[in-house]
């Protein structure tokens, strides 16, 4: 079954201290806006949004559920801040299998790093980028 992936790489922050508190600038905001316009053009809708729990990340993934006219609650992971691959590949293959059309909001040099490895070929997202991966899998678990 075709399932389709994307990530995506939080907007523009702002500089704290506190790296986890940072919010987006309006820069990101705009960026963000402007990547889910895209995404809603190209038509795509997702059936679930997962985002790491860190606001400048889940600003974005709002953003982008508010222009691809998203309805459901979205996802906050607090394992995806700042972490290595594992978590995010154990947030996807935790997903039931109904769904086919997924965003994961979260941060690099990860996310980057991830859709490579899913096959995105020379991926290096930058704040708002996005990788689309169509990933032909029985079950998310499959990652």
């Amino acid at each position: 079954m075709l399932r389709q992936l994307i990530l995506m790489r939080h907007g523009h922050a702002e500089e704290l201290r506190d790296d986890f508190a940072r919010r987006l600038t309006e820069v990101g905001r705009s960026a963000a806006r402007r990547a889910g316009q895209a995404l809603a053009a190209a038509h795509f809708s997702p059936q679930r949004i997962l985002s790491s729990s860190a606001p400048r990340a889940f600003e974005t993934a709002e953003l982008v559920a508010d222009c691809c006219g998203y309805g459901a609650e979205l996802q906050a992971e607090p394992a995806l801040y700042l972490a290595e691959e594992g978590p995010y590949l154990n947030a996807l293959r935790s997903l039931p299998d109904p769904l086919t059309r997924v965003l994961l909001v979260g941060h690099n040099p990860t996310l980057s790093a991830l859709a490579r490895k899913l096959g995105a070929l020379g991926a290096e997202l930058r704040p708002a980028d996005y990788v689309e991966l169509p990933l032909e899998l029985a079950a998310w678990q499959q990652l």
